[in-house]
């Protein structure tokens, strides 16, 4: 009893706290759609790049196809957390810079209804946006104007959006379970523009240049479903091939749409002051975010061994922000996996019973920039660390990837993702005689 305390305790104390959104993840290309999606993966699936679609663990919370919620052990209870740690090292032409930052990554619990009924409740981040690009036009730059002078431009932007989920599975036989996650996708997303005339400052007569800033809002807040589905063949000699698909249909979600634009004027006789030029809000805005389809496989031997492939797809060029398209592009992700474990069952020597990891990715992302598709493309190494005695196990995972490209004046991404997760687990349903 005192370990479930603990547990319940955990989630009181950190809950607040992550539901003030995500953090610091540097990246110019956030800006667009509703910036970085992020990739739901947890501490087992993380280190095996992600797979999922045929991911099947009384052990572990597989969420992004809910179907795997009906492994669940009868009497099991699991609770898991992580957090990873990210490095960026941002480039283009001769310019670089690096970033550092340490973000939540997942809270979730699972456990059984029935015997045929899974259930798993968490928070998650769907999203993330946060850059902060600063420039400027000079005197014998290319696009400079002697009628205007000197510019300093600014586009900044913050926030993201989280995802509250409940994910039910159903196990209809043997080989075949279904499921479906309910969401509540909810957060913010601001972007600011700024343009100032740094030669007006000198000028009494040039009161037709007004520095000017961009205010731009997003509040969401609305529901989403998401399906899936494995099926699974036993063979002889331990052998399992699991294959799972998923599926999200178009959906529209709420928003609110603050706008706010602003001119800062410079007068000698009333030295600076600030007009107004535009500022509503439309409560009635809508988002839509396109479907989404995967399909994949796992062959398993037994505790040994196990491989998996998935692939996503999904049609961003459909998707709309108030109206307004963005010009996104659709999405093609493929994802691979494998671990293995030595001998589960030698307790004697723990390095038999750790599991081993590695995996990797590549994805189109929806991002098509001077007519060039940008990648995201990374491989993927781990470990599962058992603790003994118990089938609860640590997590840690390192993740090397590339996106973007130098070509083109384009801005190339190197990232390392350093992640670690808990995975505790406890017997919720059984009677004692002593506590």
């Amino acid at each position: 009893m005192l370990r479930r305390v603990k547990y319940l305790f955990i989630i009181i104390l950190i809950l607040p706290s992550l539901l003030t959104g995500q953090t610091d993840n540097n990246s110019p290309y956030s800006r667009y759609g509703i910036g970085d999606i992020v990739r739901h993966s947890f501490g087992k699936n993380r280190a095996l790049g992600g797979i999922s679609m045929g991911l099947r663990d009384p052990n572990a919370i597989v969420m992004t196809n809910p179907a795997s919620l009906s492994a669940r052990d009868t009497m099991s209870f699991l609770f898991e957390f992580g957090i990873i740690g990210k490095s960026t090292e941002l480039s283009s032409g001769e310019l670089t810079d690096k970033f550092n930052d340490i973000n939540f990554n997942h809270l979730a619990i699972a456990f059984p209804i029935t015997k045929w009924l899974g259930t798993s409740v968490g928070i998650i981040p769907y999203s993330n946006q946060n850059y902060n690009i600063l420039g400027s036009i000079r005197e014998g730059d290319p696009s400079y104007n002697p009628a205007v002078g000197n510019m300093d431009y600014k586009y900044i932007g913050n926030g993201g959006i989280s995802q509250f989920y409940i994910g039910n599975a159903v196990k209809l036989n043997k080989n075949l379970s279904v499921g479906f996650n309910f969401s509540y996708l909810f957060g913010k997303l601001e972007r600011i523009r700024s343009v100032s005339f740094v030669d007006s400052v000198s000028f009494v007569n040039r009161s037709d240049f007004y520095n000017t800033q961009y205010t731009d809002k997003t509040i969401i807040g609305d529901i989403k479903f998401d399906w899936g589905l494995q099926y699974t063949a036993y063979f002889k000699q331990d052998l399992e091939l699991t294959a799972g698909a998923i599926f999200s249909n178009n959906t529209k979600l709420s928003a609110d749409h603050e706008v706010l634009q602003q001119n800062i004027i410079y007068s000698v006789d009333q030295g600076i002051y600030i007009d107004t030029i535009l500022n509503y809000t439309d409560k009635n805005g809508h988002i839509f975010l396109p479907a989404k389809i995967g399909a994949g496989f796992t062959f398993r031997k037994g505790d040994k061994f196990l491989i998996g492939v998935d692939y996503f797809s999904q049609n961003w060029s459909d998707a709309r922000f108030f109206g307004e398209s963005d010009s996104l592009q659709n999405i093609n992700t493929f994802l691979g996996g494998i671990e293995f474990v030595p001998n589960i069952r030698n307790v004697r020597n723990y390095l038999n019973f750790i599991h081993y990891r590695i995996g990797g990715h590549y994805t189109s992302t929806y991002l098509q920039l001077k007519g060039e598709q940008l990648t995201d493309f990374g491989i993927s190494f781990g470990l599962g660390l058992p603790l003994k005695g118990a089938k609860s196990m640590f997590n840690i995972s390192f993740e090397m990837g590339q996106r973007g490209t130098l070509d083109n004046n384009l801005i190339k991404e190197k990232y390392s993702i350093l992640s670690f997760s808990l995975t505790l687990h406890d017997f919720w349903f059984i009677q004692r005689k002593f506590d």
